[in-house]
This record gives C-alpha cells, sequence and structure tokens, in this order.
C-alpha cells in the first residue's frame, strides 16, 4: 500500500492517463512579466492546498485527460519499440500533431523508433508516423516516414487535426504540470556510467523526470533514444578553497550552456541538476515544488543548512531564465571581488550568483537532501523521506538506498 512510486508508474502504463489537466495548465510566468488573474488565482489555490496539507502527505488520484482539442491528450496510449520499454510519452492514432518540420526520416521500422529519434533531439517536440498504407511519399505522412517537429516554448499546448494513418506523440511529458526536467553530468567510464546504466534501466533518479538529458564529455548512444550532449572538457578539476572542494565551476559552466543551449528546460516547469550518485525520487520532489510557487522573480531551492549543496540543485522556470541570462554577469562581478576567479565549487559560485547578483528568491526546504556533508543524521539508511539521499557510488549501494526508501514512496496520510 505504502509503493506510490510504483504504483504511480503502473497506473500511468496501464491506464494511459495524464497527471493534470493540459488544457487548465496556466502557462508559467517570465522574468519581468506580471502573472495574470487565472495565474494569481492558480497560485492562491496551491498556497490554500499546501496550508492545509502536511509536508510530504499530499496525494491525489490521476485527474482526468482533458478532451480539448488542442490539448495533446484524448485517446492516448503509452508506445514502446522492440529496443525499448515504454519510455516514449503520449500518442494518439489517427491524430496529426502540429508544429513546424524539423525533418522527415523515411524507412523507420515503427512508431516507438520514431520517438526515439525525436527523443534525441532537443528542438523535436512532437513526432508524426505513417502507417504503412500505400502511400510512397517520403515527406509527412508517408509510409514508415517520421516526421520531427519543432513548438514554441511559450505554450504547453500542441494543436491536432485528425488524420487517417498516422501516428502523432510526445518525446517526453512536458505538458504535464510542474513538469520536471533533469540533467546529469556523467564521468564517460567509471561507476558513474555504471549508475547512469542502472538508473535508466530502472527507471530511477532522472529517469523518471518528465524530461531527461545526460551531458558528458563524449557523444554516447547509451540507450535507444538516450545520447549524451558533449562538452569539451576532460572533466578534470583540482581541490581547494576554503573547504577544501572540488573547483568544478568552470566544467559545470560548461554544462549549463549546454543545457541552456538545448533549450529542454524551456518546456518545463522545473529543471534539476542531480549527481549521478545521488539517490533521487522525482515522484516526492512533486510534492516539494507544490510548497514553492514560481513567481515572475524565480525561486531556486536551498537544500542544506550550510548553503546549497550540488547533488541536487533545483530551479523554477522563471529562474532558468534568469540564470541562463545573468551567468555572465555574475562571472564578471566574482572575477572583480576575488581578484580572479573565486576558489569555488559549482555549487557556491550558483548560490552566490542567484542569490546575491541576480537576487532570485531562495526558499529553504530540509525535506530535499540528506547526505554526509550536511550533517544529516542517518543519511545511509535512506528511510527518513527525503527528496534525494548522497552518496553512494556503488550500483549495489544506490540498490540498496532505493530499496530502503521504498523505492520513492510517499507517507500515507494517516
Amino acid at each position: 500500500a505504502g509503493k506510490m512510486a510504483s504504483d504511480e508508474t503502473s497506473r500511468r502504463e496501464e491506464e494511459g492517463f495524464l497527471a493534470a489537466d493540459a488544457g487548465a495548465t496556466p502557462p508559467r510566468p517570465r522574468a519581468g512579466q506580471k502573472p495574470g488573474r487565472a495565474g494569481a488565482a492558480v497560485a492562491c489555490g496551491v498556497l490554500v492546498a499546501c496550508t492545509v496539507a502536511l509536508h510530504w502527505q499530499i496525494t491525489r488520484p490521476p485527474a482526468k485527460a482533458s478532451t480539448s482539442s488542442l490539448a495533446v491528450v484524448g485517446l492516448a496510449e503509452k508506445l514502446s519499440s522492440p529496443s525499448d520499454t515504454g519510455r516514449c510519452g503520449w500518442s494518439e492514432e489517427h491524430m496529426d500533431f502540429q508544429g513546424t518540420d524539423i525533418a522527415h526520416l523515411s524507412n523507420i521500422p515503427d512508431a516507438g523508433t520514431c520517438c526515439e529519434q525525436c527523443q534525441e533531439n532537443p528542438r523535436c517536440r512532437v513526432w508524426m508516423y505513417g502507417e504503412k498504407e500505400g502511400n510512397p511519399d517520403f515527406t509527412d505522412g508517408g509510409d514508415r516516414v517520421c516526421t520531427l517537429r519543432f513548438v514554441d516554448p511559450s505554450s504547453k499546448f500542441v494543436d491536432k487535426k485528425p488524420r487517417w494513418g498516422v501516428v502523432s506523440g510526445l518525446p517526453f511529458d512536458w505538458v504535464r504540470h510542474n513538469s520536471l526536467f533533469c540533467f546529469a553530468l556523467m564521468q564517460p567510464r567509471g561507476y558513474e556510467r555504471e549508475l547512469i546504466a542502472l538508473q535508466h534501466r530502472k527507471r530511477w533518479s532522472l529517469f523518471d523526470c518528465d524530461e531527461y538529458q545526460v551531458v558528458s564529455n563524449e557523444s554516447m548512444q547509451l540507450a535507444p533514444g538516450l545520447r549524451t550532449a558533449a562538452i569539451t572538457s576532460d572533466l578534470k578539476c583540482d581541490f581547494g578553497g576554503e573547504f577544501g572542494t572540488a573547483l568544478n565551476n568552470d566544467i559545470f559552466a560548461l554544462v549549463w550552456k549546454q543545457v541552456i543551449d538545448g533549450g529542454r528546460y524551456k518546456y518545463n516547469d522545473w529543471t534539476v541538476k542531480v549527481d549521478p550518485d545521488c539517490a533521487f525520487f522525482p515522484q516526492r520532489l512533486r510534492v516539494a515544488v507544490a510548497f514553492h510557487p514560481d513567481t515572475y522573480h524565480g525561486i531556486y531551492l536551498n537544500n542544506c543548512q550550510f548553503g546549497l549543496h550540488g547533488p541536487l540543485e533545483i530551479l523554477s522556470g522563471a529562474a532558468m531564465d534568469i540564470w541562463s541570462a545573468g551567468y555572465e554577469r555574475c562571472r564578471l562581478h566574482f572575477n572583480e571581488v576575488c581578484s580572479g576567479p573565486c576558489l569555488w565549487g559549482e555549487d557556491m559560485f550558483f548560490d552566490q550568483c542567484m542569490l546575491k547578483v541576480l537576487q532570485v528568491h531562495r526558499s529553504d526546504d530540509w525535506n530535499l537532501l540528506s547526505e554526509l556533508h550536511c550533517d544529516s543524521p542517518g543519511w545511509e539508511k535512506c528511510n527518513d523521506h527525503k527528496v534525494a539521499f548522497h552518496p553512494f557510488k556503488t550500483t549495489s549501494t544506490y540498490e540498496d538506498c532505493m530499496a530502503a526508501a521504498d523505492y520513492g514512496s510517499l507517507p500515507l496520510v494517516a
């Protein structure tokens, strides 16, 4: 009864529901944009719900899919190709999801493979596959032609039109309310790659988010639909500074640039940076972010009483917009303050930049991270319902933590 995360996954696969009504989701506020009345009403509703409920005790049945002709729902079903296990987003037969064409790929064997092609392209937001109907055209709708399409990131809606003989769908569930885009930096060899492989196989950590990305210094096909985004770095850094931490800010500057340039974050409400050795439960984070509604000033979550720690960094959509536009301003500011590069790790630079220079609101939440370097008692037991536990550098200890945490289940309301 307590395995809420497992039940959630099973329901999604068997019933094909969308966790929130896409037609009722307001666009998130952007930097410098005033929220409308509808957005304010939604925010007030969230605050009231959060006041009444105890933290970690929000549970609700899935909302029914919208019947709106503009929502990417309806007679949706999961697709799975022979090479994967249903990791695609929502799809509909005999429906044409609209967007700007990016590419037409011929001789694609099935709709699941078409979805995988879309997943690998950050600009692809919807796809359409032509089933074998005797249409020899090599453009959209032709037999076994996969069409990849772009959709404007300012909307959580996709127009769709009936069309016989095609299947259309999403690469990821980015239409979901409070959707999570999660990414990790991975060393191309060693224990991090083993952990990422385990997580992908089990649909754990970032692979249980609504959209995900893995960054490395090599472009590698880790699985169908999952190719690493490459940066130019040897991924090596010195240790030093006041706390003897990894001075990895230059490395993560490249990682953040890759993530920002890719643009996946623009389609999701929250961006999460997670370390490969962090046992992370997105289902619990979905509850936590309900207590931290976004504003046009942006918000990011502080996970430790000593200051933000890097294994888990969480930013709202508006905060990502501010961070992406203000990074260079922070770099110049702190180079002047420190008379050169400050001897900081990425988490310190990020925290100081967001709080003191860009003035993004920092919200403390001690339910987010339990880890060795935050003086968290019993962090290695993984049994206190935190969002994440860190560090676990072998697959065996990582699996033990997942099991001890009941695979991310939520506490039941008594």
